[in-house]
C-alpha cells in the first residue's frame, strides 16, 4: 500500500479535524491528543505526510462544498471587513484580518523548510599534453 491511499489511524483523523478548525500544527497535534513535550514537533510532521495532507485538502473541498462558497468568496469577505475596521479604526479587527488573508495565503506556514546550498563544480580545462583534468 502507498502512502498516497494509507489510511490515517484515528489520531492523525482527529488531528485533520483539528487542524481545519485552527490551521496551527501544533495546536491541532495537542488537541489531537499528542504529547504536549513533542506536540511543536510532530505537527509539522504530520503535515509532510502524503496521508495527512491528502486528507486535509480532501476535507478543505467537502467543507467548502457544503458551505457553498469558495475560498476566495471568504477571502474577499475578509479584506472587506478588515477594510471597513481600519477605516473605523478597529485595528485590532483589522490586523485579525490580515492575519486570517496571511493564513489563507500561506504566509505563516508551520512546516519546517529544508534549503539547500547549491554546490557549484569547478572544471579547469588544460591545454592538450598539459596534463588531464580532474572530474
Amino acid at each position: 500500500m502507498t502512502a498516497k491511499t494509507r489510511e490515517l489511524t484515528p489520531r492523525q483523523s482527529r488531528f485533520v479535524e483539528e487542524y481545519l478548525i485552527s490551521l496551527n500544527a501544533t495546536d491541532a497535534a495537542r488537541r489531537a491528543g499528542y504529547s504536549e513535550k513533542t506536540a511543536d514537533r510532530i505537527g509539522p510532521e504530520l503535515l509532510g505526510k502524503t496521508c495527512v495532507s491528502a486528507a486535509i485538502e480532501k476535507a478543505r473541498l467537502k467543507l467548502s462544498l457544503k458551505a457553498g462558497r469558495k475560498a476566495l468568496d471568504v477571502l474577499r469577505d475578509i479584506q472587506e471587513v478588515s477594510q471597513e475596521a481600519r477605516v473605523a479604526g478597529n485595528f485590532s479587527a483589522a490586523l485579525r484580518g490580515l492575519e486570517l488573508e496571511g493564513k489563507h495565503l500561506g504566509m505563516f506556514d508551520d512546516r519546517p523548510r529544508l534549503v539547500a546550498e547549491p554546490r557549484v563544480v569547478v572544471i579547469r580545462e588544460f591545454p592538450p599534453g598539459k596534463g588531464t583534468p580532474l572530474l
